[in-house]
């Protein structure tokens, strides 16, 4: 009998490309995708060159007069249909995304199955509502979608980057090419499959395989593509943009965070510390708005270190396929290295951990790390680790906290905790970060609000109205 939670190592062979409405079996050498808990190969990508992301911009060129031009309620209506197929599919979904990741099964349901249905749904609305055409005094404005839109994803958050790039730029009439992480490229074609099936027209949408420097080079660079929607790190962000500025293409650059997590001295510690815990090791630590810093208030260290210290011993680790596992492998052996790297640099520095002699014989796994007493400018406090690795920063009073939390130079988001939700909201204005969550709320359950942020976190609006409103543009008619 197999060891329970192991899965058969059913091969998913190569990832084929999307090209106006046909499925292109996708040339060049092949990238293995590989299991992260088994460490066994399950597919592999291929390498769409050049000439095959020419052909994908192509056919979504002959696509956007007619989808560009299509009823709003059209657009709604149909990707209404998708976010239907998204919830009938959302456990296989959701459990390619574990093969190929290893997100925990629960967290997958959650944040690329029904989280990415709710984004489509809330596009559907906005196509509905959105002001298409206003009158100011003596013209006539026009909102028109920007054309050909090219989109680059990451591996961490695969559905949902997906949806938050495609449903809006479907919503607003573009057709789009996608290019997916070489990591990750199954749920990619499984959307696609779901594209056709819920009636989007051949050349809306299209799909091609690759590395960010081969694929996803050509794709930002070419002439062809009218706008670049980008999620990955500072330094592939830097290059795109850079590709895309040679033929003026605007750029949306999502590119991480090192979030604060400030927990104000009349919080709940008890409900707080554990929370924001959890928040920064969820997808062990692999999220860009993950509370990867925890501002805390030094009168209260001693109850802060030990609920930190329970929070850690309450993760469960384990085979991610298992719904009762909550704390799964990295995302592949280069990433696990990249984490030890940082953790070798970090030296004897104080740290809290917990289930090191207790995790799976195989698998990318690294212990959960808080770091309680880092020195001031460590790269630990200022670098996105984008792994199971926490660091604490105590404060004496709340102007403090302020400095402690803005001394960054990602600007994404941060959580702030009071007994007061008013005092939080307003302290979490002095922050300069595009998202500001009170008291716990998770993104997810904002299907709507705008995400994004400042500095090295990049540039732009993805979901809701200003999401939308970034795939277009605004045409001027006088009469």
């Amino acid at each position: 009998m197999a060891e329970r939670g192991r899965r058969r190592d059913d091969w998913l062979g190569r990832a084929p490309c999307l090209i106006g409405g046909d499925w292109v079996t996708t040339p060049g050498d092949a990238v293995p995708v590989v299991d992260p808990y088994t460490e066994r190969a399950i597919g592999e990508a291929g390498e769409a060159g050049p000439d095959l992301v020419e052909k994908a911009v192509d056919a979504a060129a002959r696509a956007a007069a007619s989808w560009g031009a299509s009823d709003p309620e059209a657009r709604a209506e149909l990707l209404e249909r998708l976010a239907a197929l998204l919830d009938e599919h959302a456990a296989d979904l959701a459990a390619l995304v574990t093969r190929q990741m290893g997100m925990p099964a629960a967290l997958a349901r959650a944040s690329q199955a029904e989280l990415p249905a709710a984004v489509l749904r809330s596009f559907a609305g906005l196509a509905r509502t959105t002001a298409w055409r206003e009158r100011i005094e003596g013209a006539e404005l026009v909102r028109v979608p920007r054309g050909v839109v090219g989109a680059i994803t990451p591996w961490n958050m695969p559905v949902h980057q997906i949806v938050a790039k495609l449903g809006a730029a479907l919503a607003a009439g573009n057709t789009v090419v996608l290019k997916p992480s070489e990591q990750t490229p199954f749920d990619a074609v499984r959307f696609g499959e779901l594209c056709l099936d819920a009636g989007l027209p051949a050349g809306v949408v299209n799909i091609v395989h690759g590395t960010g420097p081969v694929t996803g080079s050509a794709l930002a660079a070419s002439p062809g593509v009218d706008a670049v929607s980008f999620t990955g790190s500072v330094g592939a962000g830097r290059t795109v943009a850079e590709l895309a500025a040679r033929h003026l293409a605007p750029v949306t650059l999502e590119l991480g965070g090192k979030s604060p997590a400030v927990v104000l001295p009349d919080a709940d510690l008890a409900s707080a510390v554990p929370a924001v815990v959890r928040s920064g090791l969820v997808n062990s630590g692999q999220a860009c708005n993950a509370t990867t810093r925890l501002v805390l208030p030094r009168a209260r260290a001693a109850d802060a270190t030990e609920l930190i210290a329970r929070a850690l011993e309450g993760l469960t680790p384990g085979d991610p396929m298992l719904p009762e596992t909550t704390f799964g492998p990295l995302s592949s052996a280069r990433q696990r290295d990249r984490v030890l790297e940082h953790l070798a640099a970090a030296g004897d520095s104080p740290a809290l951990t917990a289930h090191e002699d207790n995790l799976p014989g195989h698998g990318y796994f690294v212990a959960p790390r808080v770091f309680t007493g880092l020195p001031a400018g460590s790269p630990l406090l200022r670098e996105e680790i984008f792994g199971p690795v926490l660091a604490v920063q105590w404060y004496d009073d709340e102007d403090e906290a302020a400095r402690l939390a803005g001394d960054n130079d990602y600007g994404l988001s941060a959580e702030v905790w009071s007994a007061d939700p008013d005092r939080a909201a307003a302290f979490g204005r002095r922050l300069r970060v595009g998202q500001v969550k009170v008291n716990g709320v998770r993104t997810r359950e904002r299907p709507a609000v705008p995400f994004g942020g400042f500095g090295l976190s990049g540039f732009g609006r993805e979901l809701g109205a200003e999401g939308l409103l970034e795939m277009t543009t605004v045409q001027a008619v006088m009469s």
